[in-house]
């Protein structure tokens, strides 16, 4: 069985009207006045991408990741004349493929994601091919998992069994006192929220350094951070080596959210600097990769929580068959939010923990979604992206 035909779609899902984006939220641009009150104000091309891969029997793989047209015409107009006619066996060596082929133009970021997209598809025609979930196909696991919430408003998660309630930190450096103060009493509610033997994190989306991390670390003292997510961009590792010294093991280091594929997770571990490692799958290469990714880890003893889990059902997958003490992230979009259900059933929870899913039909997407794709050839999807 061969893959016959490739389509990439960018479709406006809500992602920019969603409570994160339309916050006050720190980011690597709220140090410029006229980006700082919201992430969308600033934030790359937002639409989703879904990937849709026939076979030549017919058979059809999903997928689903970010970047917007960006992706999708990477997808369209360059990964999908390498691996048309490729048996669809054959994930891994498609893998390499792709990411040799764009080496010249990028190994991170939208060229990562749309790599991702592919891949996970192949993984989901695959499956279906074989007529088995894609936890049956990894090996099997768990049938639901430790959950942890990142939210905006942590009093409506208090007492519901969560591994533990994350933050995203409002304030930067460029706040100054006033916004240090603001953020470590956000931190405090986070605390009462969660009673005094909760875990509580803090994500600071790489918009803090290194001198101002170790400042509120001391200062946010008695709340008991368990860790401070991406306070630095990936590639500053003095200064991560700077905040590794300086909180002392007091507070642990989440990084890798914006680590692209092994090699920037490599750089991570090798430095000693990560004390969770966060890759999203459908940023890092996809399925293929985040297995070697958790190998990896693993091997160094380094225990890894795949970001964003919830909104992916290939993400909750693997945690499940690939991981001996998983835990998974879920993001507070707001009641309702359709990123929860892209590519199937939204997630189910039960006091804390979220149910893997074990569909052989694996990923759909709704309706919606499928009529973006009705009557549309290559052709006229390439001039549309």
């Amino acid at each position: 069985m061969k893959i016959a035909s490739i389509q990439a779609r960018a479709i406006d899902c809500g992602f920019q009207t969603q409570k994160l984006q339309t916050s006050r939220v720190a980011s690597p641009m709220s140090r410029w006045p006229q980006f700082g009150e919201n992430r969308s104000s600033w934030m790359w091309p937002s639409k989703k991408v879904f990937v849709r891969i026939e076979s030549d029997d017919g058979l059809v793989g999903w997928s689903c990741t970010n970047g917007g047209e960006v992706v999708a015409l990477i997808v369209q107009a360059h990964l999908s004349r390498l691996i048309e006619g490729t048996a669809v066996t054959d994930i891994a060596d498609v893998w390499d493929q792709m990411f040799n082929s764009l080496l010249p133009s990028g190994h991170s970021g939208f060229s990562m994601m749309a790599v991702a997209a592919v891949d996970i598809a192949l993984w989901d025609l695959q499956c279906k091919t074989r007529g088995v979930s894609l936890v049956a196909a990894l090996g099997g696991g768990a049938s639901d998992l430790p959950v942890y919430c990142t939210t905006q408003q942590p009093k409506p998660f208090s007492g519901g069994g969560w591994w533990g309630l994350k933050a995203a930190t409002p304030y930067g450096p460029g706040a100054g006192e006033q916004g240090l103060r603001a953020n470590v009493d956000y931190v405090g509610s986070f605390r009462d929220a969660s009673g005094p033997d909760g875990r509580i994190m803090l994500d600071s989306f790489m918009a803090w350094d290194a001198d101002y991390t170790l400042r509120f670390a001391q200062e946010a003292a008695q709340h008991d951070l368990y860790w401070i997510e991406d306070p630095l961009p990936p590639y500053d590792m003095e200064g991560l080596h700077k905040l590794k010294s300086g909180l002392g093991g007091s507070t642990r280091l989440a990084l890798g959210n914006f680590s692209f594929n092994r090699w920037d997770c490599a750089a991570l571990i090798r430095e000693g600097l990560a004390d969770v490692l966060q890759p999203d799958v459908a940023w890092a290469g996809g399925i293929t990769e985040c297995l070697r990714i958790l190998d990896m880890a693993k091997a160094a003893e380094v225990p890894v929580i795949l970001h964003n889990t919830c909104e992916q059902p290939w993400a909750l997958a693997l945690a499940a068959a690939k991981q001996s003490d998983p835990v998974v992230e879920f993001v507070d979009r707001g009641k309702g939010s359709s990123l929860y259900g892209l590519m199937g059933d939204a997630p189910v929870f039960k006091n804390g923990r979220v149910v893997v899913p074990t569909d052989t039909t694996g990923n759909q997407p709704p309706e919606a979604i499928l009529n973006q794709f009705a009557d549309h050839d290559a052709t006229k999807l390439l001039k549309e992206v």
